[in-house]
């Protein structure tokens, strides 16, 4: 995992975990990719977007690749225009080339603490988020149509079912599992305050990218 000297440089985001806000920050803790590698990247869309990248060589067994993982942060300032965060996230993905990407499909969820709100909160809660949702997969999608690169929505449920064995695995399984699949330490009782749950499913779904690759799928 990288990105821990920009994280605790921001008071604002001391909390999170390997987070990048500055598309330069991360391109010089980047490795270049080797001669006859490609890069597979697997995205949790959102403001805190959890990314997760590994080069591979098609010769080399899956259980041999070593996966990276961490957050973007897209989101913008008082001062910033809100086209912004689009424009970081096309910087991100110039910065880390891949050559093929996974994105979970979710779909907005309104947050527990909405229910029972009058109904004009709730459609103005999830509206705003569903656009912002909506305008990352758009702007990814594209990006990535217009160089050639694959580019592949998985649903949530058959990300988790991936990496649990249930399609209905809560944000702490799923961490857990990423634990114990990738050897990571990420702490699944923090992850509200961390984000760690964004690089957990980021890196499930890089790591059925990997797969999908391997099966002559992608």
């Amino acid at each position: 995992m990288m990105g821990e000297k920009e994280t605790t440089s921001k008071k604002s985001a001391a909390l999170k975990v390997d987070l990048w806000k500055n598309p330069t920050g991360f391109g010089g803790e980047l490795a270049g990719k080797a001669t006859g590698c490609f890069r597979a990247a697997g995205l949790d869309l959102g403001t805190n977007c959890g990314i997760a990248w590994a080069d591979f060589n098609p010769q080399q067994p899956i259980e041999k690749v070593k996966m990276f993982g961490g957050q973007w942060l897209l989101d913008v300032g008082p001062y910033d225009t809100g086209p912004l965060r689009f424009i970081r996230l096309k910087q991100f993905l110039a910065v880390l080339q891949p050559d093929f990407i996974g994105f979970e499909a979710v779909h907005y969820t309104p947050p527990a603490e909405l229910k029972g709100k009058p109904i004009g909160i709730v459609v103005a809660r999830v509206a705003t988020a569903a656009e912002l949702l909506g305008a990352f997969k758009t702007i990814l999608v594209t990006w990535a149509e217009e160089r050639g690169i694959p580019a592949e929505g998985i649903a949530i449920g058959t990300i988790k079912k991936h990496a649990t064995g249930k399609g209905n695995s809560n944000k702490k399984d799923m961490i857990v599992a990423a634990n114990a699949r990738f050897q990571l330490k990420l702490d699944p009782g923090t992850y509200e305050q961390t984000g760690v749950d964004n690089i957990a499913d980021a890196m499930f779904v890089c790591n059925m990218m990997l797969q999908q690759y391997h099966l002559g799928v992608t």
